[in-house]
This record gives C-alpha cells, sequence and structure tokens, in this order.
C-alpha cells in the first residue's frame, strides 16, 4: 500500500466533501432528521458522503468502507477499511456554527494509518500518517507543554447515552472547579485536532459503546500525544469506552487521579458499569 497515495487520495476527498458541506452551509438550504439515536442527519451529509466515497472507490476499489451514514457499504478480503464521517458536528452545521469537519481515516486490521480532517469554513486541513507525523496545511503540529492542571484547556465529549451519567456529571463539575477552561463542542474530531496541535491540553471521550480508533487518535499520537483509558492502560481500540489523549505530561497523571476521585466503591469508572448503562439514567 502506497500510503502517500493514500494520504493524497484522503485529502482530495475530505476536501470534495468538505465543499459541499460548505456550499449547504452557506446556502442554508437542506433536508434535516432526527436518526434513531438522536443525532441530526441533514442533506449535506448524504451528498457530502457520496462524493468521499466516489473518490475512494474510484482509487481504491477493493478497500472496504465504513461511513457513519450508511454503515458497511462493501465487504472483501481486503485488509484495509476507510471509516468516514462526511460531516462531524452535523448540531453545529445547523446552528450555523464554523465548527464542524469531513473526517476520514485508512485503516489497516483496524488500527488507523492514515488521517484527515478538514474544516471547510477556516479551511483547516489536519493530515497523518503512522510513523510520519502529524500536519496542519503542511505545517508539523505537536502537543502543548503545558503541565499544570489549573491550567488546562479541556474538551469532554460524552456521548448522548452517557452525558447525564451521575459519574460524568460529577466529572464534569470536578474539572470546571480546577481547569482553566471544558469545553463541550459537539464536534469530536476537531477537538481531537485541537489537542493535537497545542491549542488545548486534554480530551475526555465517555462512550457507551467502545470507542473506534479514528483521525483524531491517530493525529494525537503523532503529534506526541498520550492516549489511555481511565485505568491508565493503553489505547488498545478494543472496548474501552472511556478514554483520555493529552500532551502526554504530569496532567496526564494528574486526570487519572481525578478520575479515582470521583468515583467510589459502589459507582466506579469500569467498562462492565458503562455498558449497562443502568443507573441514573430516566
Amino acid at each position: 500500500m502506497d500510503e502517500t497515495k493514500a494520504r493524497e487520495v484522503a485529502i482530495e476527498a475530505a476536501q470534495a466533501g468538505g465543499k459541499i458541506l460548505l456550499d449547504y452551509y452557506r446556502e442554508g438550504v437542506y433536508s434535516t432528521r432526527i436518526k434513531e439515536d438522536t443525532s441530526l442527519q441533514t442533506g449535506a451529509d448524504l451528498a457530502a458522503e457520496q462524493a468521499i466515497i466516489g473518490c475512494i472507490q474510484k482509487a481504491f476499489p477493493l478497500h472496504n468502507i465504513e461511513s457513519e451514514e450508511q454503515g458497511r457499504l462493501s465487504v472483501s478480503s481486503s485488509p484495509y477499511c476507510w471509516r468516514i464521517d462526511p460531516l462531524d458536528g452535523t448540531e453545529n452545521f445547523v446552528l450555523g456554527l464554523p465548527y464542524f469537519s469531513s473526517t476520514l481515516t485508512l485503516c489497516y486490521l483496524g488500527q488507523p494509518q492514515v488521517a484527515v480532517v478538514y474544516n471547510p469554513v477556516t479551511d483547516a486541513l489536519y493530515t497523518a500518517e503512522r510513523g510520519g507525523g502529524a500536519w496542519l496545511n503542511g505545517n508539523d503540529i505537536r502537543v502543548s507543554p503545558t503541565t499544570r492542571f489549573t491550567n488546562c484547556r479541556v474538551f469532554l465529549i460524552p456521548d448522548f447515552a452517557t452525558k447525564r451519567m451521575p459519574l460524568t456529571e460529577r466529572l464534569r463539575h470536578s474539572l470546571h472547579m480546577q481547569c482553566r477552561r471544558v469545553l463541550d463542542t459537539w464536534s469530536p474530531a476537531l477537538d481531537w485536532c485541537l489537542v493535537a496541535c497545542g491549542k488545548a491540553d486534554l480530551v475526555v471521550a465517555i462512550s457507551e459503546q467502545p470507542v473506534v480508533p479514528d483521525a483524531g487518535i491517530l493525529l494525537l499520537e503523532e503529534a506526541g500525544g498520550r492516549i489511555t483509558d481511565f485505568q491508565g492502560e493503553s489505547f488498545t481500540g478494543v472496548n474501552q469506552r472511556c478514554i483520555v489523549g493529552s500532551n502526554g505530561t504530569e496532567i496526564h497523571e494528574r486526570f487519572l487521579q481525578l478520575v479515582q476521585n470521583t468515583s467510589g466503591e459502589k459507582e466506579p469508572w469500569s467498562e462492565p458499569l458503562l455498558s449497562k448503562l443502568s443507573y441514573g439514567m430516566q
């Protein structure tokens, strides 16, 4: 596999999808529906998705594709699979907030090898290759040097199922009390990118389903970041629902300690507990 070609195709596809998103965004005319998980889907998502898929299939017809909107589109024996989210940040898009992106990840045997995140409004193009580094518009990016927890800027990303859990609420409150800023922006891919390029320091994901390795995760790793679960174990992409990405300094350990302080014997941060999500949910 020529990863340089893959990166070029990913950039072409993300920009093609982004151009469509930008046209819809400026015109403000598109259909909108609420999906089963209560998230939004627009005509812009679907149109951008078709453009992205077309670019990939033309260049790599034998690769598998998994898309946010249509699910798995092809099944082959190829070890390569493209993960696509044509519009990450649909709520922002609908509200007219210029914080959304087209996101692509090329995986080999489930592990990200090439990543592209493109914000068409700001023309910010984030790219990464496994073992090759991370870039913003062609310039190398690195994580921040922040070491003081009180100076941290944190992105908190619970999903629809976990955002009202008592543990999530306690953790959110603790972060607000101890960090400089806690943000919930509704566009996770760009959140990971901002930590990767040193604009923020921590990103925290809490999910009902196991977190899947994606573009933002590869970007942060290649920018020098550290990613673990809430027990401090390295992120493997296998059945881990709570993860934290950081700049790799002592603030990472400080966060893990904060997590332990917000839990207790009756409500520990654990994978079995999150898989059930049976308490505190009305």
